[in-house]
């Protein structure tokens, strides 16, 4: 439940970002925000418990926690215009992608 909605909200932050933001020639890869969206996901996966993942469990988790939270920090530091929100947009939807490796919905019920 905690992973499906932070992607939601990813996915709603990026398209807001994409309508509201001026067409940018060049393209931006966030690299930084990839790697703290990484380390997001590795404290998550330790507070929940260090789950046991299957390949499609880990690949979710990997996909939306980077990938998709990479995107959504950038989105988020463009409309914000303090670079601390995407840091911490980058960090809490990592650790909330962790929960895709959980056999329950919810984390410690």
């Amino acid at each position: 439940m905690i992973a499906i909605a932070a992607i939601v909200a990813d996915i709603v932050l990026i398209l807001t970002h994409r309508v509201r933001a001026v067409p940018d020639p060049a393209k931006y890869t966030p690299w930084p925000y990839m790697a703290v969206g990484l380390a997001g996901c590795a404290a998550g996966w330790l507070v929940v418990g260090r789950p046991e993942a299957a390949w499609d469990d880990l690949f979710l988790a990997l996909l939306c926690g980077v990938v998709v939270t990479s995107e959504a920090a950038h989105a988020a530091r463009a409309l914000s215009g303090r670079p601390w929100v995407g840091w911490a947009t980058a960090l809490v939807s990592g650790a909330a992608a962790a929960t895709w490796l959980l056999p329950d919905p919810l984390p410690f019920t």
